[in-house]
């Protein structure tokens, strides 16, 4: 009688090792597949067709970070407009609009619609090409310096700027309508108006001169689909 319970003990242990054999085989198999996916995902490159989130800095052609989606630009530099997600772009995709509005969270305004340009976005996109997950760049906006705008004095107000008070230097939010279009007078602004924070280049005794181009993105892919 003894032997038979011996004997099923044996016989219940076996079965239990079995089954711990199994689902340690089961779990190597899926830990391996895992790690080997992921391996070989940082030897993708991004080309046509690609899907790219991307880590991103927008600055001025002093340095200052003006939008970004990057905590540490955030936490040790500040920025001008405010902070967002990273983007998400498929490479080679054509934007209809001019401009394409993401939400930003601006201080004291919260999220609100902040006007990127679609030469930013295609610019980011043609020199994401190449690169891998985990690989950064700086991104240069050639264009940025001639996007400019005089304003009157009078147009200034419209914003509700103080003329006396605007000096070089200042930042300051615009609207943009889609076609794009600067909107001075907020009674007649359509409901697709997104802001841009724009920076005041030039001053004298009637007319301000606005530059709301910017010259760089640094930027960093953190997933490439």
């Amino acid at each position: 009688m003894a032997k038979e319970k011996s004997a099923k003990k044996n016989d219940d242990w076996a079965k239990n090792l079995t089954r711990v054999f199994v689902v340690f085989i089961l779990i190597s198999c899926v830990l391996g597949f895992s790690l080997t996916m992921g391996f070989f995902s940082v030897f993708k490159t991004v080309e046509d067709g690609s899907g790219i989130v991307v880590s991103y800095t927008i600055r001025d052609d002093s340095g200052v970070p003006v939008l970004s989606s990057d905590d540490t630009v955030i936490k040790n530099e500040g920025v001008i407009a405010g902070v967002s997600q990273p983007l998400q772009m498929v490479i080679g995709q054509n934007y209809t609009d001019f401009i394409v509005p993401i939400e930003v969270y601006m201080y004291p305004a919260g999220v609100t619609s902040y006007a990127f340009f679609e030469p930013e976005l295609t610019t980011i996109a043609d020199e994401s090409k190449g690169l891998h997950e985990g690989d950064t760049k700086t991104v240069i906006f050639p264009f940025g310096e001639t996007m400019t705008r005089e304003m009157t004095a009078e147009q200034y107000s419209l914003i509700g700027g103080n003329y006396s008070q605007a000096a070089i230097g200042m930042w300051i939010p615009l609207g943009f309508a889609p076609q794009p279009e600067v909107v001075l007078n907020n009674e007649t602004a359509p409901e697709t108006v997104a802001t841009r924070m724009a920076k005041i280049v030039e001053k004298d005794n009637d007319t301000l001169t606005v530059q709301y181009g910017y010259a760089s993105a640094d930027i960093a892919i953190t997933q490439l689909v």
